[in-house]
């Protein structure tokens, strides 16, 4: 008797993509001397009856109608009765609301010019002759809300939930402006948990959160409070239709949380006033600018109560402050009241009114909960370590002084031994680095000149360049080498790239994870030509960066397995709401004008779960224009640490109602310290040769001499005397001398105009060359009238530009753009056989990548519609259990490396898959490089089918290892 013929099962995945009643490839017996792949996986399909259906009766045309009539019929009454609910609510939070704003009157109207204020006329007179009622007390929260599901609540948030619970149930919008990391995302779930556990009807509530936090803000919901519906509004034009049905049919109130961004709030959906119980904005001082058409958007939503959720209310002036309580207040604060919070701190002019000052923060003790790292223990905060913060100054290159030179005096042609008077090779140097040589080469070449105009030399912003010069002069026009090619020159031209080769060096190989922030996205190219010359690990996050791809990026980047140990993320577009505690380094390459940026961009590693100290290095070119705006700088957080500095919230204002309440004197010392490193001495520091040579500690201890130094000098001129005993008695002591000579250190440090000289370079005024006419630019010389200076405003910085330069400007705006001519892309090669079933034979190509396919095989299209289709496209560029295209995913779906699956983020389970990365071996070899809408993974039934089948596993592990070897020889 013959033995039973083998049966041969299909791919586990073969079922979910095959279409029906399509002969499986796998199954079917292989021709005679056809040798079948050993990869097949070992699943036999089990088809399931049909279970019987019992005919429906058929309805006519009226029965149809009928029932419709009846639906709505239905719905116009449950939206009458949650209508007149909602109307009795929000006429008792309105008397609520004018209770409270009656009993703390005085803290308003010493910030309203019209005293009285119309509103508190009109107030003060509808409480005439009435029995005043108190604001409803505060009542403490010692137990989570039941709803609150996803762990354990810490006592500073039940603290937090109790403040926002007072505060809506007196109808008062308020502000939560605890510091970064500290939870606010919980604090205000747990308000929405109490309030569907109190509220008498369905209560729908709406953030508004900027794009990089959208899909945290999804993941904490579904984290903490599973058991309310939250719904999503933002993607593709045909996705946002979808949702609006959502939100305006019949079941809209069972939505109890609604998710949108900043830029989707132009949908007509978020303009029916009214509809929203509470208005909650993240990062909410995005609405800083009033006069933005964002603040425009916001202004227009409708809701019973408001709240504004920012770690940083103040950061510039006390007019992006009037912003936020404008959109709070409407009534109270409106546009006559803004004048007052403009001229009350002027960094320009020097004006700067601390009675007013005093005045917005006891306002803010009032209305706003603050809590800082410093103000809680580290009980409190789940033992959070404390951070580490180095300002490293550090000398320029040969090429930044170089082109810095160039830039201040306009010259074409310059001589190198008036900016290198002791010549190109400095001191104990006997021997050139090939970077440094091809550097020094490279500025011979450019010092020589040309007839013909330069790019650099029709600058528009001085200071934008010379600040860009600061981190490379690569990113300065005509700078980089004609034929670019990354090499030891990129880091020999930069010494902040200089700076944080060291520091890389010194912290990769320790296993720690490592963020690097800059402001322009060109000069993070410049560092991830670094990572490529250094073989170094590394996502990216810029403003460029689809949605989808920021939630891939951050996860990738917290795995504990993965090998990206560096996170280059652009200042403001990474640096709100996200979780990166996994780095315990942040490199800062420049300083924004607004500090607050950079303190909110160090804060993604400074938060709740982070176990290691976080270490910060600042890097500042010494004696540059970045180095002046160290004053600046200072004078901006000084203001915000005089306003919402320590801790504040309560029904009865602040928690200490001294003049200098919040203002401690470590954080006024930590302010004093942020000056300049002294332009009076240009040689201060490391110069550059022993700059190149030192080891990062060598650097490290350099700085910390440098702020002992500037201690003991701010000491001085305050008179504190040295203390005899331990350093918690010195430490204590200071910090009562400080506080006691705070009102003249005010003085001293808000005195005078905070100016940034563009011409001012290493303590020298340079002045700047005429340009011959026949160099063909603008003259310097008068023309047909005499040169006005004219003022031009670049950071909350006002300086001096000249007609000559305003000029070039107009002739750069009137230039007709030259078009680029575009070089059609070399088409990527196929792969040799059927992704779906690993056979060859006739095989269909994937217009969009290499992957191959049957006809029979394609899990939406038969052999017909493949031949009478334009496009042909891959079971790879929708997802596998949604059937969305990768658009309307937010633009990236994860392709499985060894099956034909795809997944968009909603739907993938990051926890069971493994990422591969953004280019996979096998498809480098055929031409098919890193994509954005794509990266590659192995997912969960690729990983159970290698437990399963070994010998699967190794041919694809076989087959992967030989692509790379091949790679590697290309």
């Amino acid at each position: 008797m013959a033995s039973a013929e083998p049966v041969i099962a299909a791919p586990i995945f073969y079922k979910r993509f095959a279409p029906e009643n399509a002969p499986c490839p796998a199954t079917s017996k292989p021709e005679e001397g056809q040798a079948r792949r050993a990869s097949t996986r070992q699943i036999t399909i089990r088809v399931p009856s049909l279970a019987l259906k019992v005919p429906k009766r058929k309805r006519d045309e009226n029965d149809a109608q009928e029932c419709e009539d009846t639906r709505e019929r239905h719905r116009k009454v449950k939206k009458d009765e949650h209508d007149s609910q909602r109307a009795e609510v929000r006429a008792d939070l309105e008397v609520k609301r004018k209770n409270w704003l009656y009993a703390h009157r005085t803290l308003f109207e010493p910030l309203l010019p019209n005293n009285p204020n119309a509103f508190f006329s009109h107030l003060v007179q509808e409480m005439a002759g009435k029995v005043a009622t108190p604001p409803l007390p505060m009542r403490e929260f010692v137990v989570q809300p039941e709803l609150i599901v996803g762990g354990e609540m810490k006592e500073y948030q039940l603290a937090g939930l109790s403040f926002l619970a007072h505060m809506y149930h007196n109808g008062v919008n308020c502000i939560l402006g605890d510091e970064m990391g500290l939870g606010k995302t919980l604090q205000t779930l747990s308000l929405f948990a109490h309030i569907k556990d109190t509220a008498t009807l369905p209560m729908t509530h709406l953030i508004v959160c900027p794009l990089s936090v959208l899909s945290s803000w999804e993941a904490e919901c579904k984290r903490w409070v599973p058991s309310m519906r939250v719904l999503r509004f933002h993607g593709s034009p045909a996705e946002r239709e979808r949702l609006k049905g959502l939100m305006s049919g019949a079941d809209a109130t069972a939505v109890d949380i609604v998710l949108t961004t900043y830029e989707t709030l132009s949908a007509p959906e978020f303009k029916s006033r009214g509809r929203w119980a509470c208005v909650v904005l993240d990062e909410g001082h995005r609405i800083k600018n009033a006069d933005a058409e964002v603040s425009a958007r916001v202004a227009a939503l409708g809701g019973l109560w408001r709240v504004i959720l920012t770690g940083t209310p103040i950061q510039n002036n006390l007019t992006e402050l009037w912003g936020l309580l404008h959109w709070l207040y409407p009534h109270v604060f409106t546009p006559t009241t803004r004048a007052l919070f403009a001229a009350s701190f002027n960094l320009g002019a020097g004006t700067y009114a601390l009675p007013v000052l005093d005045a917005v923060r006891a306002l803010l003790g009032a209305i706003q909960l603050r809590r800082t790292k410093n103000t809680l223990d580290s009980g409190a905060l789940g033992g959070v370590p404390p951070k580490e913060e180095w300002t490293v100054f550090i000398p320029f290159t040969e090429a930044q002084r170089f082109w810095t030179y160039k830039l201040l005096t306009r010259l074409d042609k310059v001589d190198l031994e008036a900016i290198f008077p002791q010549g190109k090779k400095e001191e104990g140097e006997d021997k050139m680095d090939d970077g440094r040589a091809e550097v020094l080469k490279l500025l011979e070449n450019q010092a020589q000149g040309s007839t013909t105009p330069k790019q650099w030399q029709k600058f528009s912003m001085l200071l934008m360049q010379l600040r860009r010069i600061c981190d490379h002069p690569y990113m300065i026009d005509d700078a980089q080498p004609e034929a670019y090619e990354i090499g030891e020159h990129l880091v020999a031209a930069s010494s902040k790239l200089l700076a944080i080769d060291k520091i890389l060096a010194e912290v990769l190989p320790k296993g720690e994870k490592v963020l690097i922030f800059s402001q322009w996205t060109d000069m993070l190219d410049l560092v991830e030509d670094h990572m490529v010359l250094r073989n170094y690990a590394y996502v990216r996050l810029d403003g460029s960066v689809a949605r989808a791809r920021r939630e891939m990026v951050i996860r990738m980047f917290q795995r504990d397995d993965s090998k990206h140990q560096v996170f280059l993320i652009s200042t403001k577009a990474g640096g709100l709401g996200i979780n990166l505690t996994k780095a315990s380094t942040c490199i800062l390459c420049d300083s924004d004008w607004n500090p607050q940026n950079d303190l909110q961009a160090v804060a993604r590693a400074h938060r709740i779960g982070q176990t290691k100290v976080v270490k910060l290095y600042r890097l500042i070119c010494r004696a540059s224009v970045e180095d002046q705006m160290l004053d600046r700088i200072r004078r901006k957080l000084f203001l915000a640490a005089k306003i919402i500095g320590g801790e504040s919230g309560g029904q009865n204002g602040t928690k200490d109602s001294g003049p200098h309440a919040g203002l401690g004197g470590s954080e006024l010392m930590a302010i004093l310290r942020r000056g300049s490193s002294g332009l009076t001495r240009s040689d201060d520091g490391m110069d550059l040769a022993r700059f190149r040579a030192a080891s990062l500690q060598e650097i490290l201890e350099v700085s910390r001499a440098r702020d002992d130094v500037h201690d003991a000098r701010v000491k001085h001129d305050l008179n504190i005397p040295v203390v005899e005993g331990g350093a918690e008695d010195e430490k204590e002591k200071t910090e009562e001398a400080l506080l006691r000579s705070a009102e003249e250190e005010e003085r001293a440090l808000l005195s005078g105009v905070a100016k940034v000289q563009s011409y001012l370079f290493e303590s020298k005024l340079l002045e700047r060359a005429k340009v011959p006419k026949e160099a063909g630019l603008d003259s310097t010389t008068p023309r047909m009238r005499e040169r006005v200076d004219r003022t031009v405003s670049m950071g909350g910085m006002t300086f001096m530009v000249d007609d000559s330069m305003i000029e070039t400007i107009r002739d750069e705006a009137k230039a007709t753009p030259i078009k680029k001519e575009k070089v059609k892309k070399p088409r990527f090669e196929s792969e040799d056989y059927c992704i779906n079933c690993r056979e060859g034979g006739t095989l269909v190509m994937c217009d969009h990548c290499p992957r191959v396919f049957h006809a029979h095989c394609h899990p939406t299209m038969n052999k017909a519609q493949v031949n009478r289709a334009t496009m042909i496209v891959c079971s790879q560029h929708t997802c596998c259990q949604c059937s969305r295209s990768t658009s309307a995913v937010g633009g990236l779906l994860l392709r499985c490396q060894t099956c034909p699956q795809a997944l968009c983020t909603d739907c993938i389970d990051w926890d069971k898959i493994t990422l591969v990365g953004d280019t996979i071996p096998e498809f480098v070899l055929r031409k098919y490089g890193k994509k954005d809408s794509a990266t590659f993974i192995r997912c969960t039934d690729c990983l159970e089918q290698a437990k399963i089948d070994p010998e699967w596993a190794a041919s694809w592990e076989s087959e992967i290892a030989e692509s790379q070897r091949l790679v590697d020889l290309m």
